[in-house]
């Protein structure tokens, strides 16, 4: 009887596929850097929406989920955006993997490189399913005294993953 490991055509195909896994795994790490690199960028434009969360127009960098995240979460686009200092700008949230999202953070990255926390969900894990991110304009923008202008916001798993960015304009 010959044994599993000493025919080296099975041994050649483990050692192949452990080279395959391991690549798509480094490739994965790769990408998930490069798209936490880009989160951190200064914002350039927004995925226009309506009051009730139809796009106008789409901005192709704005609310993009991570690679580490695909396929368990899925983020609609900020509405309505742009937004007025006294409305609201909702986020929806699907959370479609079980067990698979630890909490979730908000956070508003500003041109001026700081980095302020503007929301909690401290759920571990999410629940699946649908939710909604309410976030208050004064709270995005870096001055609440004068709040217009254009903000990156990113959302990061509580393991501070990012899952999400986009950009917000408040009017």
């Amino acid at each position: 009887m010959i044994s599993f490991f000493r025919n080296p055509s099975f041994s050649f195909s483990i050692v192949l596929f452990t080279v395959l896994i391991t690549a798509s795994a480094c490739n994965r790490s790769s990408d998930q850097r490069e798209f936490e690199r880009a989160a951190f960028s200064i914002p350039e434009g927004i995925t226009q929406t309506d009051a009730t969360g139809n796009v106008i127009s789409r901005d192709s960098d704005d609310w993009r989920v991570a690679p580490f995240f695909q396929g368990v979460i899925e983020i609609d686009p900020a509405y309505p955006n742009p937004v007025l200092t006294n409305e609201l700008v909702r986020i929806n949230r699907i959370v479609t993997g079980v067990e698979s999202v630890s909490g979730l953070r908000v956070f508003v990255f500003y041109e001026s490189g700081n980095v302020r926390p503007i929301d909690n969900d401290v759920r571990n894990p999410l629940p699946p399913g649908l939710d909604v991110i309410s976030l208050e304009p004064t709270l995005i923008s870096e001055f609440p005294e004068n709040p217009q202008g254009l903000y990156r916001v990113v959302i990061t798993d509580l393991n501070e993953n990012v899952i999400t960015y986009g950009d917000i304009r408040i009017e």
